[in-house]
């Protein structure tokens, strides 16, 4: 493929990415979701629909250990701007009241939401990115490429030297890569709690908020989730590292699905893995 053929397609995904970003973007003053969450009603395109009605069935899937209304609480905690903090137990209850996906609605081609809900989408929205900027090349008949969208990664075929992909997994306590994993027409997606966190008394409070209890996820340093496409992996990392190293091996297992947990036993970095 030609120089200039190579930067044609580069620009169709670039006008996709800035796309979904208007659409998905929460921090937006002027993105779709910034709308929802004003008016609580809004028309969008189907892709969206369909993105949020496969948020739902992942959220039944994991029993509500994802969940895009979790907004108010990562508000609560402080995780989108302002003083990072420890809220008490009646204010984490009131938050709560508005975290329920049953609660989303689809019409037609309107979402809906409950009065005081919103929703977040940024634990899905880059790896659904990654899987437009795949599909992108595939129907331009691109045959090899790696696609790392936000820490979401997506593999086309095998690298130009004819192996595997090579991806590494960031050491969730030090510098550099703990391990590296091999990839060829998947996904891989990795959340861990060293991303966005804030530290008390000596505790770790990352981003990964559990929706069933408006508690920071505690059980895990970093998950990586092996899927076909990077919307499935994004959204299963997420709900893993809630879950935890035992169960998330026994949830990623009833799907046949592989995956890495990397978590903290007295002090010491330890790793569970079905891969």
């Amino acid at each position: 493929m030609g120089d200039e053929r190579a930067q044609e397609i580069i620009d169709v995904v670039d006008l996709e990415l800035v796309r979904l970003d208007s659409l998905l973007n929460y921090f937006s003053e002027y993105s779709l979701i910034t709308h929802l969450n004003r008016l609580s009603r809004v028309k969008a395109p189907s892709d969206i629909i369909f993105l949020v009605s496969f948020c739902d069935s992942i959220s039944r899937l994991t029993n509500g250990r994802f969940d895009i209304t979790i907004a108010p609480l990562l508000e609560l905690w402080g995780f989108y701007e302002g003083e990072k903090r420890l809220p008490d137990t009646e204010e984490i209850a009131q938050a709560m009241k508005a975290v329920d996906y049953r609660r989303v609605q689809i019409k037609g081609d309107s979402i809906l939401l409950q009065p005081g809900m919103k929703i977040d989408l940024g634990g899905i929205a880059q790896g659904y990115a990654a899987d437009h900027a795949a599909l992108i090349l595939r129907q331009r008949h691109v045959k090899s490429a790696i696609i790392d969208i936000g820490g979401e990664v997506l593999t086309i075929g095998q690298s130009m030297q004819g192996r595997s992909w090579r991806v590494g997994i960031r050491n969730p306590r030090g510098a550099g890569i703990i391990e590296t994993v091999e990839l060829s027409d998947s996904a891989v997606s990795t959340s861990g709690d060293y991303e966005k966190f804030f530290i008390l008394r000596e505790k770790r409070y990352p981003h990964i908020i559990d929706p069933t209890t408006g508690l920071p996820a505690q059980e895990f340093a970093s998950v990586t989730v092996f899927a076909d496409n990077a919307t499935l992996a994004d959204a299963l990392s997420t709900a893993v590292a809630i879950m935890g190293p035992r169960d998330g091996i026994e949830f990623l297992d009833s799907l046949e699905l592989q995956g890495i947990i990397y978590y903290e036993e007295n002090g010491t970095l330890k790793r569970v893995a079905n891969r």
